[in-house]
């Protein structure tokens, strides 16, 4: 046992960090995992999938926020790293990720006499796209049932024009053929000569907001009103989708703030709707 896992432990809870979740011993599919001491029989779980354009960041983009979960709010949580997209690896591979994942963490929990079986899944951004997408495509498949998603600025619906228009920040930055490169590796399309569907169906495919039914997970999300990235259409469609299929939902709206979300009160808000429906639900 290392230090740290003493120094947790000590503090009542176990901490399981590096886990490879596939036989590859992949750094981008591993994991960390926190469980609190008192933990027994079944029992929920935190899983935070982080952002980065899906092509970037990695689990360590939480900071201790998982570890703080467990030791202060005594939910067991964890934070886990994903294959970036690329010509081989598209949003299709990242959700079987996110299954393999939970598979493994299903099976540690077995370990300390934990039964992991629902889960809240948490993202930034593209962490949220692949929260919302998971959360309301994977509900009845996923080795521990999604019950709640909480998420900020994530890509509801890749149709918008906005993604792929010259005034969103990544175009202005470098060019704007990057973020279409980027989406089009995701949904798996290969434009050529021979296409006659062109992208749209595979863009529908991977957009959340088209798989929201009367029977989808309650869904808390916010949203920067100037976001210059992720367009805030988004949000307002989920949220007119949401209410329209009768699904429980929160959506905050961030005044005055870009991608980064920054309104420190719209913050606070949202952290303690998280916390309240990690007690709610797990």
């Amino acid at each position: 046992m290392t230090a740290d896992e003493n120094a947790a432990k000590s503090k009542g809870y176990t901490a399981l960090r590096d886990i490879y979740y596939t036989k590859d011993n992949n750094e981008r599919q591993s994991y960390d995992l926190f469980i609190p001491g008192e933990a027994s029989g079944s029992t929920g779980l935190i899983l935070c999938i982080h952002g980065g354009g899906w092509n970037g960041g990695g689990k360590a983009d939480y900071l201790d926020a998982p570890e703080k979960a467990c030791a202060e709010k005594r939910h067991a949580a964890a934070a886990m790293n994903y294959r970036y997209v690329s010509e081989s690896t598209g949003f299709g591979d990242i959700l079987d990720d996110i299954s393999s994942a939970l598979s493994s963490i299903k099976e540690q929990g077995k370990r300390y006499g934990v039964n992991f079986d629902r889960v809240l899944l948490t993202g930034i951004s593209a962490g949220g796209h692949l929260s919302l997408l998971y959360a309301y495509t994977r509900k009845k498949t996923a080795p521990v049932r999604p019950v709640c998603v909480v998420e900020l600025c994530g890509p509801a619906d890749f149709e918008d024009p906005f993604y792929y228009s010259e005034e969103n920040s990544i175009s202005k930055a470098v060019g704007s053929d990057y973020f279409r490169n980027l989406i089009y590796n995701g949904i798996g399309f290969r434009p050529s000569k021979d296409d006659k569907d062109g992208p749209e169906p595979l863009l529908r495919k991977y957009s959340p907001v088209n798989y929201i039914g009367k029977d989808s997970v309650p869904t808390v999300f916010g949203h920067g009103e100037n976001d210059e990235i992720v367009p805030y259409r988004n949000s307002l469609d989920l949220d007119a989708k949401l209410t329209e299929c009768g699904v429980e939902h929160t959506f905050i709206s961030f005044p005055g703030s870009g991608h980064g979300c920054e309104d420190r009160a719209s913050i606070k808000k949202i952290m303690e709707l998280f916390f309240s429906c990690a007690d709610r639900f797990l």
